[in-house]
């Protein structure tokens, strides 16, 4: 495990969701549209990450669509209303399924959304492949040998990003001839070296195709070592979300 920030903020992240004292939200709002959401589904406004990452996918009309890591299900809804002949959304949490299946319902997509729960690509036909993949991906390293405390953590952790290596050894076998995978991570909470070397291992190569820096307070955050270190003057703490694109060799 090398990033100790992304580590700490990731655990802050999990007790702050998972508090008793944490007030209980069915709906929220993201991308200008109203959404459901199910208790044991991670909650997608808790950072910037998930809506700058689905309003970064390079949707087209026609394409065939799979979403990994659906939680919520704002990708796999919003290819759809783009226009995707076919979408499918994935997760190993049987509620984001359930979730996605009902956000499609609400905004009108349900014919052309199907929502599975599935251990990364483990419940898909192998035959049928796939234009556009994208997987806001659990990007905080975590140590191989931590074991997964609920469903919650799954969306957050990757311990020693053996998600990635999986990932990338079976999607090739999903995409179509000219296919592209979009990954979302941080730079600065991630770790994109080992995500670039999983990748390459695999056949694919990658490149940054759109990040934003965000500022965030510092005094959010429990005082640590770590968060002092990525501190500026001012008391803010330089954040990115980072999309990658990957192509195959």
């Amino acid at each position: 495990m090398d990033n100790e920030l992304g580590y700490e903020l990731g655990n802050w992240v999990v007790s702050q969701i998972q508090s008793p004292d944490r007030p209980t939200q069915t709906t929220f709002t993201l991308l200008d549209q109203e959404w459901e959401l199910l208790p044991e589904v991670f909650p997608p406004y808790t950072d910037p990450g998930p809506a700058l990452f689905a309003s970064w996918v390079p949707y087209e009309k026609g394409v065939r669509f799979l979403e990994m890591g659906c939680g919520a299900g704002l990708s796999a809804v919003v290819a759809a209303q783009r226009g995707a002949e076919r979408v499918v959304a994935l997760d190993i949490n049987p509620a984001a399924a359930e979730n996605t299946r009902r956000n499609a319902a609400r905004h009108g997509v349900a014919d052309r959304v199907t929502a599975l729960a599935s251990d990364l690509f483990d419940a898909l036909e192998s035959a049928e492949p796939f234009d556009l993949v994208f997987w806001n991906t659990p990007f905080i390293e975590a140590p191989e040998s931590r074991p997964y405390a609920g469903p919650i953590e799954r969306a957050v952790f990757d311990p020693g990003y053996g998600m990635v290596r999986r990932f990338f050894r079976d999607v090739r076998s999903h995409l179509a001839p000219n296919g592209r995978v979009y990954l979302g991570t941080s730079e600065a909470m991630g770790n994109p070296d080992k995500m670039l070397r999983a990748a390459a291992d695999a056949g694919f190569e990658g490149h940054r195709y759109r990040s934003e820096s965000v500022g965030l307070p510092a005094a959010d955050f429990p005082a640590s070592p770590a968060v002092a270190a990525h501190t500026d003057e001012s008391g803010v703490v330089d954040m990115d979300f980072t999309m990658y694109e990957f192509l195959r060799h």
